[in-house]
C-alpha cells in the first residue's frame, strides 16, 4: 500500500476528532454585545462584516449632531443671502 493511502484515513480519523473538540470559551462580553445589536435592530450572531456593520451603527449615532449643525448653517446662509446679518459693532 502506498504511504498517502495509508495516511489518509488517518489523517480523517485525526480531522473528525478535532471537529467534534470542545468549543474555545464564550467571553462575558457575549451577552452584553447581543443586547447591544438587539437595541439597534440587530439580533443576527456575530458575521465577518460586524466591523463594517459596527462603522455603520456608530455614523448612524451621530447623524443627528451632522444634522443639527448642517440645520444651523443653512439657517446662517440664509440669514447672510437676505442680509439680515448681524453687525459687528467692533
Amino acid at each position: 500500500m502506498r504511504p498517502a493511502a495509508r495516511l489518509t484515513p488517518a489523517a480523517l480519523v485525526l480531522a473528525m476528532l478535532a471537529a467534534c473538540g470542545v468549543p474555545s470559551s464564550q467571553d462575558e462580553d457575549t451577552a452584553q454585545d447581543k443586547e447591544d445589536a438587539r437595541a439597534l435592530g440587530r439580533d443576527t450572531d456575530e458575521t465577518v462584516f460586524d466591523d463594517m456593520i459596527q462603522t455603520q451603527d456608530r455614523a448612524r449615532a451621530v447623524e443627528g449632531v451632522t444634522m443639527g449643525q448642517k440645520a444651523a448653517m443653512d439657517a446662517a446662509i440664509d440669514q447672510a443671502a437676505e442680509g439680515d446679518s448681524p453687525s459687528d459693532d467692533n
